[in-house]
């Protein structure tokens, strides 16, 4: 979400500079530059695509903005609820909740507690690598496009030059250049608003994702060990930042203690 508001932003400034400017949108459409920048970039991308599967980068988008949110907040309040229960609700939609009920699945089956971390921690780290091998890939890819755009810019001059040579008059010259310019403008945007971003999206939401699944393990892990109540509302309370949650359960636990 935080995405799509700075990409809407950015348009909004985009669209008041071209109004200040007294030029309309289409002052800045070139097919030529387009061809150029985006299909250039996306053969290069293609060709130094990773060793990941492209499913997972789907995924990963439509958890982001189809599911709903799943805060380190909450994800925490959901490892204390299973801590709780003994048990997974609903359908995992994310790798920290496929890792609780992986870990109670294999806790059941009489897995020993040091293979359940030892597969759970694989898996995390499995999935983490291929993450952040995408979330490189945006950011080594947004360095082909302004090399794109710079590309389309020498063919624009070219155009230029040969129109000059023949004779052409001086507005029609500056239009030439102006057209010209479009393709560095082009590799530009791609770079700075599309790939550089969706990198450094995915990397920090690599950074997330470590936090709940220690949490996940950590809660696996008070299962295993049948540590009390208290004790796991510090443990989970502990990736929080000491922040407070589900007090309830702390009080109706130490009434009972009393």
């Amino acid at each position: 979400m935080k995405y799509i508001i700075g990409l809407f932003i950015s348009v909004v400034g985009f669209v008041l500079a071209s109004q200040h400017l007294e030029q309309g949108i289409d002052a800045y459409w070139d097919y030529v530059a387009f061809f150029v920048v985006v299909l250039g970039t996306f053969a290069v991308m293609m060709i130094t695509f990773p060793a990941a599967p492209m499913k997972l980068l789907f995924v990963r988008f439509a958890q982001k903005f189809f599911l709903p949110s799943n805060s380190v907040k909450k994800h925490v309040e959901n490892c204390f609820e299973v801590y709780t229960s003994r048990r997974f609700k609903g359908k995992p939609g994310s790798i920290e909740e496929k890792l609780l009920q992986d870990g109670l699945e294999m806790s059941a089956l009489g897995f020993s507690h040091e293979r359940i971390m030892q597969v759970l921690s694989q898996r995390f780290e499995t999935y983490s690598k291929r993450i952040n091998m995408l979330s490189a890939w945006f950011r080594r890819g947004a360095k082909y496009p302004p090399a794109f755009g710079l590309a389309g810019t020498v063919l624009g001059l070219i155009h230029l030059m040969r129109g000059i040579a023949s004779g052409i008059d001086p507005k029609e010259t500056g239009v030439r250049m102006a057209v010209a310019l479009v393709a560095t403008f082009y590799g530009l945007l791609l770079s700075n608003l599309l790939l550089n971003p969706l990198g450094e999206w995915l990397h920090e939401e690599v950074k997330r994702d470590e936090i709940k699944a220690e949490a996940s393990l950590r809660t696996i892990m008070l299962i295993l060990e049948n540590a009390n109540v208290v004790e796991a509302h510090e443990m989970l309370g502990s990736y929080l930042g000491g922040e407070k949650f589900k007090a309830d359960y702390l009080q109706q636990a130490a009434s009972e203690a009393a």
